[in-house]
């Protein structure tokens, strides 16, 4: 939060998801700003590169860190699908845990984790947008 209000910086919306993130339960963090929020990253079959955590990281916090006050936790799982056969395909499952609502959960394989990712994440955004606006327009309704 920004000194002196409880308007939130642009830097805390833009900045990496999960940087100072801790393991305490939700209701004792209250509402974070998105280097709080934790982002966990999880492999199968694959060694992932510092270089494409952090990639993840700053990608989350850019484009979800917006909604980060709403979101209890991201989860991005990463897996080869064809192992050291056949060819390219990386699987990249996104999913983003929203307070008092249901979770939203993208799935996307692509050639590439990089690509898996980016298009998981673009779809999450729209996911996660249209869940918070679809909740404030039925409390607009009843007031």
């Amino acid at each position: 939060m920004a000194a002196g209000g409880s308007k939130r910086t642009k830097e805390a919306r833009r900045a990496p998801m999960g940087a100072d993130a801790n393991l305490k339960p939700r209701q004792m963090r209250g509402r974070t700003d998105a280097p709080a929020t934790p982002v966990m990253i999880r492999e199968r079959g694959v060694v992932l590169e510092d270089s494409l955590r952090d990639y993840i990281r700053q990608r989350v916090g850019f484009r979800l860190g917006k909604f980060a006050e709403s979101i209890e936790r991201v989860s991005v799982r990463l897996e080869d699908l064809n192992g050291p056969k056949g060819s390219p395909a990386e699987r990249c499952a996104l999913k983003v845990v929203i307070t008092r609502h249901e979770s939203v959960m993208v799935e996307v394989v692509d050639a590439e984790y990089r690509a898996a990712f980016d298009a998981a994440l673009d779809a999450g955004e729209r996911a996660v947008r249209r869940t918070l606006e679809r909740v404030k327009t039925k409390a607009r309704r009843r007031v």
